[in-house]
């Protein structure tokens, strides 16, 4: 797998756009900023983007993958464990919606539910 730690694009692909949500402006300044890398993985099967960071916490490193846009987890879910593991990271931690966590399971990216995410909109409707 070819990966390629790159800047944050002047034109945002759509797909990068839709993985970063509501989140996007956050991602954005923590990538320029240095606090949250982007990576471009690349593979016969896999062309994707990931947001990753690093966080210590109480219970030790984590590697948080904070968004993945693009195609190829099956092959990168892989990739990924292995190379935290590897950088000495404890655990990875990632936030997805159910169907998503079912098709990362498929691909032993899985793990263990510790929290969900919920949203509430204010306003007008």
């Amino acid at each position: 797998m070819k990966v390629q730690r790159i800047n944050w694009p002047h034109e945002v692909p759509e797909k990068l756009l839709t993985a970063c949500g509501d989140d996007f402006k956050t991602i954005r300044n923590q990538v320029q900023d240095g606090i949250a890398h982007l990576y471009k993985l690349e593979s016969n099967n896999t062309d994707l983007l990931v947001v990753t960071r690093g966080e210590e916490t109480p219970s030790g490193r984590e590697f948080v993958v904070v968004c993945v846009a693009g195609h190829g987890m099956k092959d990168a879910g892989q990739f990924l464990i292995d190379n935290a593991s590897r950088l000495g990271f404890d655990c990875i931690r990632y936030h997805a919606s159910e169907a998503t966590h079912r098709l990362y399971s498929a691909y032993g990216f899985g793990g263990d539910e510790i929290e969900r995410v919920y949203k509430v909109a204010l306003g007008g409707e």
